[in-house]
């Protein structure tokens, strides 16, 4: 018989990026398991929130942009992420019980429930480590990370905009991610694109329209190579991604919704803390990474493009 304290009610606050925002769900799939009833309402930023439909485990997304405009009704809040303006605003909501790391000066002020550990000197993967904030509620054992990939799911809600080949493999590169991971340089994937021939291979290119503009002055596109940049929403490029055969990316948040949407996702990361695998690889059961062992400060990850041919070829 579970001992865990699950009230009828919950927020999860997550306000940054995507690939946070994934690997926090399954601190919403567990409660979901273990208390089926618990109505859990996932507080977030607007452009995370068909990241948040897309999450199997979650009931009401809120939409904290617009949060002037929302009342919030639970009986307890985690903050996975401590912003102090969202702490504020679901103390002034009141809120009952309100969990926070024990380490942020808003923690203090705004939540009731403070929870001590460290996310940088750990040797957890984020997805484990928001699972401390779970103890106030009976949680004691963090899940390994085999028990949090049934958690790590995510479900299209429409159809993909784009019409794929049958007859070849759909590779998707997404290339950059604003300055939050250490990347490949555009270079190295024009070297796997080379590697990947016409006639087996359809690549996609992925990404903001600002980053498309980058994009297109330093990779050289041909009949094979289809640009998406700033083409897809957000909605729509979960469904695409759910199409294709692989995704290849630095630490970013299509990776992780490839990885949790169950195709290969193959994560290209740095070992140095905090952006190492260890901390931010991809949990799907088809996804993989590699990793750059030089850890010397540089502007691109010394990954070869045949390592990476070797992980997208064993699929």
């Amino acid at each position: 018989m579970s001992t865990f304290a699950f009230p009828s009610s919950i927020a999860i606050s997550r306000t940054d990026s995507i690939g946070d925002v994934i690997v926090t769900f399954p601190l919403c799939g567990f409660i979901k398991k273990h208390s089926p009833n618990t109505r859990i309402v996932f507080i977030g930023r607007g452009y995370t929130q068909a990241i948040v439909e897309a999450c199997p485990f979650v009931d009401e997304f809120l939409n904290f942009d617009k949060h002037s405009e929302s009342s919030l009704k639970v009986e307890a809040c985690v903050f996975a992420f401590p912003d102090a303006e969202v702490m504020k605003w679901v103390k002034a909501q009141g809120v009952k019980k309100r969990i926070a790391t024990g380490s942020r000066i808003a923690s203090w002020k705004f939540a009731n429930d403070r929870v001590f550990f460290s996310r940088k000197n750990s040797d957890l993967h984020e997805s484990q480590l928001n699972f401390y904030l779970l103890y106030p509620l009976g949680v004691k054992d963090v899940p390994t990370l085999e028990e949090i990939r049934e958690w790590h799911v995510l479900k299209t809600q429409v159809e993909s905009p784009i019409q794929l080949d049958p007859n070849k493999r759909s590779v998707i590169f997404h290339m950059l991610s604003k300055g939050s991971a250490l990347n490949w340089s555009l270079g190295q994937y024009q070297q796997l694109a080379s590697l990947l021939p016409s006639s087996e291979f359809n690549i996609y290119i992925t990404g903001t329209e600002e980053e498309g503009v980058r994009i297109r002055k330093g990779f050289q596109f041909d009949s094979h190579i289809t640009d998406l940049t700033g083409k897809l929403s957000l909605q729509q490029l979960i469904a695409f991604i759910s199409s294709c055969d692989t995704l290849v990316a630095a630490s970013t948040g299509p990776l992780h919704v490839a990885s949790a949407l169950g195709i290969r996702a193959i994560g290209l990361y740095p070992s140095k803390r905090p952006m190492h695998p260890g901390r931010w690889m991809p949990l799907g059961v088809n996804a993989n990474y590699l990793e750059d062992g030089n850890s010397a400060q540089k502007e691109s990850l010394e990954i070869s493009p045949e390592a990476v041919l070797k992980k997208i070829l064993e699929g």
